[in-house]
């Protein structure tokens, strides 16, 4: 297959463009290795939300609200995504990790861009390791991310990463998830509508605090001006995700192995922080958004000293309206 990688810019940031004749994927390393663009060529769909009008891009200070930057594209979110006290053993403990973690306001480093793919490396700076994300192009309509992260703390390493997109998924959108996906939980608070955060609601289709019928999976206009954010539970363990475009029948799929990410978060925003209603499915490796939560419940990764994780996530892209596997 012949893949190309070229350097480019986003709004007077580098970026680098990873293109096959189906799909093309723009990423800006100093933007926290931010992915920009995904499109899908044979329609011309364009699958990532683009900043908010009246919002200045450029780079995050350290420490910032995510809800006040540019609200664009897909970032990586660690080692926490609500900001938190570091609750892991060692010097570091107790140390604040900002909101949606460090990883998304910190530049990245290019390690190796060739045809075959980019490389991008981050060095920690509320903690010490190492991480690095390989992207390429195996199939002519997949996007493959490679993971590795290597702790160079003296103690173990507790950590909560989640891709963090903002699909496109228009006013039509249907969220699709696996069998095993029969119940979700709520983690924002009451004033979302939801009621308090762990309340249960079945997958897809619930009924709502008022005592109304809902659909979670399913997505509507940016007028609608709401938001929520569900995880399915833990023991579930999916291993894909998908977004579809009901009316044109494009779609977008995450796949994973459950060993590597055994949760699932989903936030779907109808005009609450974006101005487009976007959906978020978000593989992670901790239950659920804050990592001194995430220990607290025993459901988290952690990487010995000197040692390392690594983990892989898929996005195939398809135009026949059936996006599952």
């Amino acid at each position: 297959m012949h893949t190309q990688l070229s350097k480019t810019e986003w709004h007077g940031f580098e970026a680098w463009r990873l293109s096959s004749p189906e799909l093309s994927v723009t990423m800006t390393p100093e933007l926290g290795a931010k992915i920009v663009s995904l499109v899908d060529r044979r329609a011309g769909l364009e699958w990532l939300s683009g900043p908010l009008r009246g919002r200045t891009v450029g780079r995050p200070p350290y420490g910032s609200l995510y809800s006040d930057q540019d609200m664009a594209g897909w970032d990586e979110m660690f080692p926490t995504i609500t900001a938190c006290q570091y609750p892991g053993a060692g010097p570091r403990h107790g140390v604040d990790l900002p909101d949606h973690g460090e990883a998304w306001t910190l530049p990245w480093q290019v390690r190796q861009a060739a045809p075959e793919g980019l490389t991008l490396e981050l060095t920690g700076q509320a903690l010490r390791y190492t991480l690095t994300r390989q992207a390429d192009l195996p199939e002519p309509a997949a996007l493959r991310l490679r993971y590795r992260l290597e702790n160079h703390e003296p103690e173990p390493l507790p950590y909560l990463w989640a891709a963090h997109p903002q699909f496109l998924c228009g006013d039509q959108g249907r969220v699709v998830f696996p069998a095993q996906v029969r119940q979700v939980i709520n983690t924002i608070g009451e004033e979302w509508g939801w009621g308090p955060p762990e309340t249960r609601f079945d997958w897809p289709a619930a009924t709502g605090v008022d005592g109304k019928p809902v659909r979670l999976d399913l997505t509507g206009p940016p007028t609608l001006k709401r938001g929520r954010k569900l995880f399915a539970l833990p023991e579930a363990r999916p291993d894909w995700a998908a977004v579809l475009r009901e009316e044109s029948g494009e779609w977008l799929r995450f796949e994973w192995n459950p060993e590597e990410l055994p949760y699932l978060g989903l936030w779907v925003d109808e005009g609450a922080l974006n101005e487009n209603t976007v959906a978020a499915p978000e593989p992670m490796t901790a239950w659920y958004d804050g990592l001194a939560l995430a220990v607290g419940k025993g459901h988290v990764k952690t990487v010995p000293p000197g040692g390392f994780h690594t983990w892989t996530l898929t996005v195939r892209l398809g135009l026949d309206g059936r996006p599952q596997p």
